[in-house]
């Protein structure tokens, strides 16, 4: 579906496929899918997803985007969502989204002139359905798009008029301008134009009753006066069609025209490709500075080593060029090491004689060169581009005094230079799929891109997206005349990426060494070690075990190599390290530190992570963990949690790392770690439901065991089996708590034996066999009161309740609910006693017991609430408006079933239909007892609840 589907955000949602209307229901389906399609073809991380769509980045917004996600899936294709650990991307062409087309083709105007421009213009604002993103439910999300989207739009209608006006399309101006100064009242340009295109079709007093409109409006609303331009187009108006024409711009004084202004700037990029974000992020800030006349604008383009950031400064800086009549200065100020870099002193030389100043009127130390400048530059609009910027220090001398601005390009981010002298940032990140694309058709030619659009695919991947990388992989094939697929094939193995990306005369481990050298020993050691952590990110105690530093020395080494842009901080306390970078990394520490350091690195950080996570499951799980799971020593203390929610959302911040780290420890042979990684991950991916992840860690889990000959861990990773019966796997999962049982009983460990039972319970109870279900588990309960332990216990007697409950045996099912109840609140399991208490009141609804029903269901959801569990709440309101209905209190019913009816639908919950259903047949008779096997529905069992192994 992604070749024919398109998106629009301009105006009301909109999706079609080969033309025709695509319904995606849901507000927050069309936020998720809003937010990727700003983003198309480009990966967007889960946590910046939750925080735009649900306003914030916590595991109750992670667990709903991904049930938004599968439900999304379904309604525009699995193809056209490619998931990978922690992030999300639309595989759809960014033209295909009316937002990106707009940019692309207002970008394309500004390369072309007259009747051209005016007709890209048009078909970019053509677009415009109304306002961006009018129908989409994310406050936050829209916050962050709209106001720029209104801005850029504005400006293409400014930018439109002025050209029509140029044309001689005033009289068809007239209507379209009076609109706009109507819903944009303080926008002087508009009502310049507005002014011009009345008094060019002869109504001068009504462009003169414009004036006095907005003259009173600016004084009114902000006590100013009409600003320089507004006023010279009145005096234009006043004066009589066929007097003197308008009067010439002041000329600047002799003796600055003297010398011929600087043209310094290097040959522009052809075919520049790609960065049109980037390119309109550089034209509002200097649109910004010329309208608010700030004395002097900062701009620094920074980004890591071969991500274009002189091609895209050299480009845009072209582009603007004529906006600087007094010259374009461009200095390298070789900022890649120390040795060699240019002298603040030699730099500042450089200008003052591109500006004329007689060498004898030089000053000889810097400070006086430095005012020397500031002077020479004084009333002059000058582009002044310093390139390849080691540090603030070597900046700061060159600033000019005001009205000119500075365009640096640094691997540094010059936090110093942002922080003292205002300097706007701008990062730069590697190409979208579809830009490395458009710069392998440049230097290919769009046949053989065409001809290998899965090796074009997988090669830009394989480049990280890095335009240099991107470029070198095309020259080499250019040059060398190596098949497309080949050098893909080269590409796939880590070892020989980096001479896979040698176009032999340049290369990526060239370039990266240029910043890899500027480290500290340190911050160098740490950048080499970050190769060996597993999964996408790290947080900072984690790179402490990493690496074996205090937690505090780590971070202050993080945020070195962040400065150095040689790792990125996606987000507060979290860091990635761009693939390649990882690839050049992992090959200095093969070579400096040696495999043996790597592994012991390695393990330092698993051992980390399963301490840190067995104190976070104490807090998810209300039970043991068991003899085979004690706490690992470690040298940097684990993460220690105050409660469920800060656990929980440990959980999900490394759940990707945790997977990787299962794949990291199985293949440098760390088995025990790998298998109780396995044991960790399932308590998070199980209330997750992420049932396919569980049945292929198992089997890597177990495999890790059975090496180890950990009998222990064998029966654990066998016990995991029991989720595949909610893959439809039922006589696997069978199998699996059989071999199970076996061995736990080799083993006499009574607490294995009933797990095994209790799983054996519920797979039978999903086959709908509902009396072995039940037999399995009263053996479990009976095995768990010989041990004694209240939370194996609870959860095998909330398990049995409800399968009775299923076996329409509801005394039986209230009886031993109670039971459960009774050890949940001993144990302040709150979630578990909602649970119980949910069972207790289904139970009394099956035997026409309405009014005790609703008294436990309404005390179940209130439990709920109270732990802001509003899934379990939805589902036991529903309930309780069902058993409201029964006892024939309709009005209260309706009431509860509101409010169920909003929880659902904030979450987006497929449930939220049965509710609808429920409420449209008030006049109806009373709503049925729940059928057999329906219980689970509202009381069954919540991912997470249960001991370890038991599902």
């Amino acid at each position: 579906m992604t070749e024919t589907m398109r998106i629009g955000l301009l105006g009301p949602f909109q999706v079609t496929a080969e033309g025709l209307p695509k319904t995606v229901a849901g507000g927050r389906q069309r936020a998720v899918l809003a937010a990727l399609a700003l983003s198309a073809g480009k990966p967007v991380r889960s946590s910046t997803l939750a925080a735009l769509v649900w306003g914030e980045d916590a595991p109750p917004a992670r667990h709903r985007l991904h049930a938004v996600v599968n439900r999304l899936r379904q309604a525009i294709g699995a193809e056209a969502l490619r998931a990978a650990p922690g992030e999300y991307t639309l595989v759809l062409d960014p033209d295909a989204v009316d937002v990106h087309r707009f940019r692309s083709l207002a970008a394309e105007s500004k390369h072309a002139e007259g009747a051209a421009e005016l007709a890209l213009l048009d078909r970019a604002l053509g677009l415009w359905r109304g306002d961006p993103l009018i129908d989409i439910d994310a406050e936050r999300l829209v916050a962050a798009h709209a106001p720029a989207l209104f801005e850029e739009r504005l400006r293409a209608l400014e930018r439109r008029a002025d050209l029509m006006l140029e044309e001689g399309g005033h009289a068809e101006l007239v209507a379209e301008l009076s609109e706009l100064t109507t819903a944009h009242p303080l926008r002087e340009f508009l009502w310049s134009r507005l002014m011009l295109a009345l008094h060019r079709s002869g109504r001068q007093a009504e462009a003169l009753a414009a004036y006095q409109r907005v003259r009173t409006l600016l004084a009114d609303r902000l006590g100013v006066d009409p600003g320089e331009e507004l006023q010279r187009v009145h005096r234009t108006v006043l004066r009589p069609l066929s007097g003197p024409p308008p009067e010439p711009a002041a000329t600047r004084p002799a003796a600055l025209l003297a010398v011929p202004a600087p043209r310094q700037l290097a040959i522009d990029t052809p075919g520049f490709t790609g960065r049109a974000d980037s390119l309109t992020e550089l034209d509002r800030l200097l649109d910004a500075d010329e309208a608010g006349g700030a004395p002097v604008t900062i701009a620094v383009i920074s980004g890591p080593a071969g991500v274009g950031k002189t091609t895209l400064a050299v480009h845009w800086a072209h582009r603007v060029a004529d906006r600087f009549p007094d010259g374009q200065l461009h200095l390298n100020l070789s900022g890649r090491g120390t040795s060699g870099s240019s002298t603040a002193d030699a730099a500042l030389m450089t200008v003052l004689l591109s500006l004329g100043t007689p060498p004898q009127r030089i000053p000889p130390d810097t400070e006086g060169r430095s005012a020397a400048l500031r002077t020479a530059l004084s009333g002059r609009r000058v582009l002044m581009l310093l390139d390849n910027a080691r540090d603030a220090d070597q900046v700061r001398p060159l600033l000019p005094g005001s009205g000119s601005l500075v365009l640096a390009t640094s691997r540094n981010r010059l936090r110093s230079l942002r922080r003292h002298e205002g300097a706007r940032l701008l990062e730069l990140d590697p190409f979208t799929p579809a830009e490395s694309a458009a710069l392998l058709r440049r230097v290919l030619g769009s046949a053989t891109v065409s001809d290998h659009p899965g090796a074009i695919a997988e090669l830009t991947g394989l480049c990280g997206h890095l335009p240099l990388a991107v470029a070198l992989a095309a020259e080499r094939v250019r040059n060398t005349g190596i098949a497309l697929p080949v050098l893909v094939e080269e590409a796939r193995d880590d070892r020989a990426r980096l001479d896979a990306l040698d176009d032999g005369a340049d290369d990526v481990r060239k370039v990266f060494s240029w910043s890899y050298r500027a480290l500290p020993p340190q911050a160098a050691m740490m950048f080499r070690t970050l190769s060996a952590a597993p999964g996408p990110d790290i947080g900072a105690s984690a790179a402490a075990a990493l690496t074996g530093t205090a937690p505090p020395v780590a971070l202050r080494l993080l945020e070195s190599l962040v400065d150095h842009n040689l790792l990125r901080r996606h987000r507060p306390g979290r860091y990635e390290l761009h693939d390649l970078l990882r690839v050049y990394a992992a090959e200095l520490g093969a070579a400096i530190d040696g495999e043996q350091r790597r592994t012991q690195a390695l393990a330092r950080v698993l051992d980390w992570y399963i301490a840190t996570g067995l104190d976070a499951w104490s807090h998810v799980q209300p039970t043991s963990m068991g003899p085979g799971l004690e706490t690992p020593r470690t040298e940097v203390a684990p993460l220690v949690f105050a409660d469920a929610p800060s656990a929980l959302d440990w959980f999900e911040t490394e759940q990707d790392n945790l997977i990787a780290a299962v794949g990291a420890a199985e293949s440098a042979g760390l088995d025990r770690a790998c298998w109780r990684l396995v044991h960790l991950l399932w308590a998070h991916l199980d209330r997750c439901r992420a049932w396919p992840e569980i049945a292929s860690l198992g089997a890597i889990g177990l495999g890790a065991a059975r090496r180890a000959g950990d009998g222990y861990g064998e029966a654990e990773m066998l016990t995991m089996g029991a989720s595949l019966r909610h893959l439809g796997r039922f006589d696997e999962a069978i199998a699996s708590q059989e071999r199970a049982l076996v061995i736990y009983r080799e083993q006499e460990s009574l607490s294995g034996q009933a797990t095994v039972l209790n799983n054996l319970g519920m797979i039978f109870r999903s086959m709908g066999r509902h009396e072995e279900a039940i037999e399995h588990l009263r053996r479990c309960v009976a095995l768990d009161e010989r041990t004694g332990e209240p939370g194996d216990l609870a959860v095998s007697l909330l398990n049995l309740a409800q399968s009775y409950i299923e076996g329409g045996r509801a005394p039986e099912a209230i009886e031993t609910a109670g039971r459960s109840l009774e050890l949940l609140r001993e144990l302040a399991h709150r979630r578990g006693q909602g649970r119980a208490m949910e069972t207790i009141g289904l139970a009394h609804g099956q035997i026409g017991e309405h009014g005790v029903a609703a008294s436990w269901l309404r005390r179940a959801s209130e439990v709920f609430a109270g732990i802001g569990d509003r899934w379990h709440q939805s589902g036991s309101l529903t309930g309780l408006g069902r058993a409201l209905r029964a006892d024939g209190r309709a009005d209260e019913a309706d009431a509860v079933l509101e409010q169920a009816l909003e929880l659902a639908v904030t979450l987006d919950d497929p449930r939220a239909e049965e509710i609808r259903r429920l409420l449209a047949d008030r006049d109806g008779a009373a709503a049925p007892e729940p059928r057999r096997g329906d219980a689970a529905a509202h009381a069954g069992e919540t991912p997470g609840d249960h001991v370890a192994g038991r599902s």
